[in-house]
């Protein structure tokens, strides 16, 4: 029932934020991605480009069957497994720093995660670039159905023994960067073995809407790295300032309204 329930949540939720006005107002000016001296650019054709600081390189198949070789810890496993399953598609990729592994839950190696994923939407979205316009309650609602489906994913496929707590919900609100208005939230998640903390993870999450399809850019980094990861070299929060999306020029055949109807008894 969990199951079911949770994309019915979605839709309501965006069809929230369209009876807020969603798409409306004119956009802003975009304006031009930053470019950071010393980061190096990630193409993903025919969706987006970003820049990241020169340490991250991509978690290609063969790193992640070589890390499974020579991992032990089964969390890192799962997690390699997941990273399989979510962004081995187009238009998403993960970027790791080369203390990824077991080196992710030990202190003092500044390791660190991108991740961006683009994901297909039957139904009609804001064009890219348009105002979302949405209100505190539909933005609140969108927070929680957002919140929801993070603990649904995280908890699949634990390995026994291990659990996942969360913190530090920032709100879910919009922001316009380089004239594009999105979503952003951030938490904290801690890793639990027998209950024993782990590693505190500090996870910055961008949303964008594209006409047919969502784009989410996250970057995460333990909590204890926070000041290494603030610096001014390799701010991790700066990557979205570097990103620039192709507007889609396809559209689903369905509106938000239609959908929801279908739904409904």
């Amino acid at each position: 029932m969990r199951k079911l329930l949770r994309p019915f949540l979605f839709l309501v939720c965006t069809l929230a934020l369209l009876a807020a006005g969603c798409g409306k107002k004119a956009a802003a000016p975009k304006i031009e991605p930053v470019q950071y001296p010393g980061w190096i650019e990630v193409k993903l054709d025919p969706d987006a480009r970003f820049s990241v600081p020169s340490v991250f390189f991509e978690e290609t198949e063969a790193i992640r069957k070589k890390m499974e070789a020579e991992e032990t810890d089964p969390y890192v496993k799962a997690l390699l497994e997941k990273d399989r399953a979510q962004y081995s598609k187009k238009g998403s990729i993960v970027l790791v720093t080369t203390d990824q592994g077991a080196a992710f839950l030990e202190a003092g190696n500044h390791a660190a995660r991108i991740t961006f994923q683009t994901v297909g939407s039957p139904m009609k979205l804001p064009r890219y670039g348009q105002n979302l316009g949405m209100d505190e309650k539909a933005l609140q609602e969108f927070g929680t159905a957002t919140m929801d489906g993070i603990k649904f994913s995280d908890g699949k496929g634990l390995p026994d023994g291990y659990t996942v707590t969360y913190s530090n919900w920032s709100p879910m609100k919009t922001e316009i960067i380089n004239g594009v208005e999105h979503l952003f939230t951030a938490y904290d998640k801690t890793i639990l073995q027998e209950g024993v903390p782990l590693v505190t993870v500090h996870t910055l999450r961008w949303t964008f809407l594209n006409n047919d399809r969502i784009h989410i850019l996250t970057a995460s980094y333990p909590k204890e790295e926070e000041a290494y990861w603030n610096d001014d070299g390799r701010k991790l929060r700066n990557i979205v300032r570097t990103l620039a999306i192709i507007p889609s020029k396809s559209a689903a055949k369905d509106s938000f309204l239609d959908k929801v109807k279908a739904l409904l008894p």
